[in-house]
């Protein structure tokens, strides 16, 4: 069963890579920290470590606070990531579970905003 493509990824830089961010989840404020983890990354890289977070049902702000954690994750292999996140859905981890520790799940996110903020 393959994983669903998070909107937003795609290479961008600088502003459109805030938008993309945003699109997915975060907020402004956590879409510029999360643009200053391993800034000689990518951004695919950094978009797509976040998508597979959420994914597995974490909200952004747990995503992030992984992320920052554990930047290592940033590192990783996209394919290698996937795998992980995979492997984590199949013994149980998804939604349903992360949702009780505090994920947005079900709630709907707030609109956001067309225009691009200064990071």
């Amino acid at each position: 069963r393959g994983v669903p493509a998070a909107p937003g990824l795609g290479p961008r830089r600088g502003c459109g890579e805030a938008a993309g961010l945003r699109a997915m989840g975060f907020s402004e404020e956590q879409a510029r920290r999360l643009l200053g983890l391993q800034p000689r990354l990518g951004p695919t890289r950094r978009e797509a470590a976040a998508a597979q977070l959420l994914l597995l049902g974490l909200s952004a702000e747990a995503a992030l606070e992984l992320l920052e954690r554990s930047p290592a994750l940033l590192r990783m292999p996209t394919e290698r990531l996937r795998e992980r996140a995979e492997e984590l859905r199949r013994l149980g981890l998804d939604g349903g579970m992360a949702a009780g520790r505090g994920a947005a799940a079900g709630r709907p996110r707030p609109a956001r905003s067309p225009r691009c903020p200064q990071v």
